[in-house]
């Protein structure tokens, strides 16, 4: 006979109902970093560019240069939402919470240092950090137990 072992104990606190591990919160800020060139660079330089590859080469030039302030900007603000949100068992809420953090995070940053109106800006931050957070969904652990406290 074999015995059966109980499920894990939830670690974290019975309050948390979604969490997210480091690997998840790494994927959710490189989908989010490229989906952001994506976005930015044919903004940038105009949907009927005729150069594919000065676009492609300029998308290359903004996910690397582009990691600083992603890295120094958005990581601390998706890593710090998160950390809100452990207590928020629906991950739409979730979602939407990333698209308005990122449109307040572009429309700052934007002001700052984009030569775009500020709403170009923050329309490519809010996708991407939505967009982020999506790819994420089936990485993060749920908590479905009742809290005792």
């Amino acid at each position: 006979m074999s015995a059966v072992s109980p499920p894990p104990a939830w670690p974290y606190d019975p309050k948390d109902r979604v969490v997210l591990g480091w690997k998840g919160l790494v994927v959710g800020i490189l989908v989010s970093h490229m989906t952001f060139c994506a976005l930015f660079v044919p903004m940038m330089f105009g949907a009927t560019s005729k150069s594919v590859p000065l676009v492609i080469f300029y998308c290359a030039m903004y996910f690397l240069f582009g990691a600083i302030p992603i890295w120094a900007v958005g990581a601390p603000i998706g890593a710090l939402l998160g950390k809100a949100l452990r207590t928020v068992r629906n991950q739409w809420v979730h979602v939407a919470a990333f698209v308005v953090a990122g449109t307040a995070a572009g429309a700052l940053v934007g002001a700052l240092f984009s030569t775009l109106p500020i709403i170009g800006f923050s329309v490519c931050t809010a996708v991407a950090a939505g967009i982020g957070r999506l790819s994420i969904w089936k990485l993060v652990r749920t908590n479905d137990e009742p809290s005792l406290s």
